[in-house]
């Protein structure tokens, strides 16, 4: 039983003397948002531009770069919020020198309101002030080819729609430098909406004090459906568009996490992300700490897709680098909720998103393909020898098989000794048909409806010639990723616990000798792991990727942009490799 302390007991202990419950505390108000002075002082800034005109009328925008000048840089558009309605450019100020500072030109714009001009007046605007900066880019050193868009709320809606009509001419307008593309890069949309077409948006603008799409978009979503449906972001996505992210407060309605067109970026293969800022509501960008860490986001996509052309460089702390001279990763997908499950047939590259129940296929000149589109959460993929695959489930807890259109066509084993399996993780065929897979207790905590059921979490031998399933090891904590030896002989398992590889000797019948420690690294985190042709094995941690010779020497880092996952080598004579990562999967040529 609980009790709670009103006015009267609160009375009471005042007229008895006796010691007072503290009052609740008042809950500090965020840190409004400041620049630093020498964050400002060291920009070069331009007010009150003209980028477009519509008669009589001139639009303005306020341009913000470092005062150093050097090479050409990315630019971004940033587009203020207020229901399309309201607001102007003064509300993007401090975003746009936070970035400038990062290494950008930037640019708030002035649009026209849907008191002035109805749709599709702002995005023939914000399309107009991207012609505008490209026309403009020697002057103010912009490189024309990189050109991003950010914005909130209502400006977060026209940046969306800005990265995903690219093309769309209704949209143009004639704002000027008709000559110019204005097609952007990468975009960013805080606070958004992202599809006009859900009955959420119907009935918001059925209401009768609807101050925003009706005004906006001229009648009920019911009365004009095109209207709306030209003026959606996800109405427009296809394969051509740039990389599109979205940011958004916790405390933001759900519709702002854009889950539906996300998904829907995943499968058309364009980068997409989504950055939950915690704790805050639909207008963030005034408090210091959500400011801070929406800058961070919209910096790391921009810098990820139009600083690096989302062909991130390969570093590594190696002696000699092992990818080719001036080789570049070239990022596949992205925005993932975790991807797994690298493996090469032929020239062929398999790979999961697992939580976003996707599998995909990618060739150098097919591009990415969504394999499967409803995977239940599959993240490791081994021939089978038949034109099919052993395939671990996480969402079935099974270790199944499948043929080559994704289809299950069994299941192989999903109890050990009656008890469920725990999360089948990664699973490797030896070349005797044994299939090995490992079995941690991933996600059973966040996963309240399902019950764990063995007490163990194991390394077990599956054989397929007489269906039987056996314990191969023990002991492990979070037992991950595998890997056989190029001669078999040995056997190297992850604990994602742990800081150590672990190494089994591998006898002729399939039995493992005695566990010993191969290598010992400083972070945990540990993951999936594959040999190279030079017998170096790779292996996936916290920090990076990290190679080791024969003996056990770290011999360096291979860095990504995200943490690493799994690793893939494709079959001589490519040169390639893939790393998969919390994000995005990536492939590099090797030497």
């Amino acid at each position: 039983m609980s009790t709670v302390l009103g006015p009267l007991a609160f009375v009471a202990f005042v007229a008895l003397g006796l010691a007072q419950p503290a009052p609740p505390a008042e809950k500090a108000a965020p840190q409004k948002t400041v620049l630093s002075p020498a964050l400002v002082a060291g920009l070069e800034s331009h007010a009150g531009l003209t980028y477009a005109r519509y008669g009589s009328r001139e639009l303005q925008l306020d341009l913000y770069r470092p005062a150093q000048r050097g090479a050409p840089l990315p630019a971004i558009v940033m587009i203020h919020g207020g229901g399309w309605f309201q607001g102007n450019r003064g509300g993007m100020t401090r975003l746009a020198q936070a970035l400038a500072a990062r290494g950008y030109v930037t640019v708030t714009i002035s649009y026209r309101l849907s008191g002035e001009a109805k749709f599709p007046a702002a995005i023939q605007d914000a399309k107009a002030a991207v012609r505008w900066l490209r026309s403009n880019a020697g002057t103010y050193g912009i490189d024309s080819a990189a050109i991003g868009v950010t914005g909130h709320s209502a400006g977060g809606h026209l940046a969306a729609l800005l990265a995903t009509s690219g093309g769309v001419q209704e949209l143009e307008g004639d704002g000027g430098n008709a000559g110019q593309s204005s097609n952007v890069q990468a975009g960013v949309a805080m606070g958004a909406q992202s599809d006009f077409e859900t009955t959420r948006i119907r009935d918001l603008s059925e209401r009768p004090d609807d101050p925003h799409y009706r005004p906006f978009l001229g009648a009920t979503q019911r009365a004009q459906p095109a209207t709306y449906a030209l003026g959606s972001p996800r109405h427009h996505l296809d394969r051509t568009d740039p990389p599109l992210a979205f940011v958004t407060g916790e405390l933001d309605d759900a519709s702002t996490r854009a889950d539906d067109t996300r998904r829907d970026l995943m499968k058309l293969g364009v980068a997409t992300g989504l950055s939950v800022i915690p704790q805050v509501p639909h207008a963030f960008l005034g408090q210091q700490r959500a400011f801070d860490l929406a800058v961070n986001a919209c910096d790391a996509f921009f810098t990820l897709h139009l600083k690096q052309r989302s062909h991130p460089p390969v570093e590594s702390s190696l002696a000699t680098s092992l990818a080719a001279p001036g080789a570049r990763w070239t990022m596949l997908g992205g925005g993932y909720a975790g991807s797994e499950g690298a493996q090469w047939v032929g020239d062929t590259l398999h790979f999961a998103a697992h939580h976003d129940r996707l599998a995909f296929k990618w060739t150098e000149h097919g591009g990415l393909t969504v394999w499967r589109d409803d995977s239940p959460e599959a993240t490791s993929f081994r021939p089978d020898g038949r034109g099919g695959f052993y395939v671990v489930e996480q969402t079935t807890r099974q270790l199944t098989r499948w043929n080559a259109q994704a289809e299950r066509i069994e299941v192989l084993a999903d109890k050990f000794e009656g008890r469920r399996l725990n999360r089948p993780n990664d699973c490797i065929v030896r070349s005797d048909g044994t299939v090995w897979f490992t079995d941690p207790d991933f996600l059973f905590t966040q996963r309240k409806d399902e019950v764990k059921e063995l007490t163990e979490q194991n390394l077990y031998r599956y054989d397929p010639r007489t269906r039987s399933l056996t314990v191969a090891a023990r002991g492990f904590n979070k037992p991950n990723g595998l890997a056989f030896s190029p001669d078999e002989k040995s056997l190297f398992v992850t604990d994602s616990s742990g800081f150590d590889i672990l190494r089994f000797a591998v006898a002729a019948d399939g039995t493992l000798g005695t566990r010993e420690v191969f290598a010992t690294l400083k972070v945990r985190g540990l993951d999936g792991l594959a040999f190279d042709s030079a017998g170096r094995l790779w292996c996936a941690a916290l920090d990076g990727v990290h190679i080791f010779d024969s003996a056990g020497r770290d011999l360096g880092v291979v860095k990504l942009p995200f943490k690493p996952t799994a690793i893939a080598f494709a079959p001589p004579p490519s040169k390639l490799v893939c790393v998969t990562t919390r994000e995005a999967a990536f492939v590099a040529t090797l030497r």
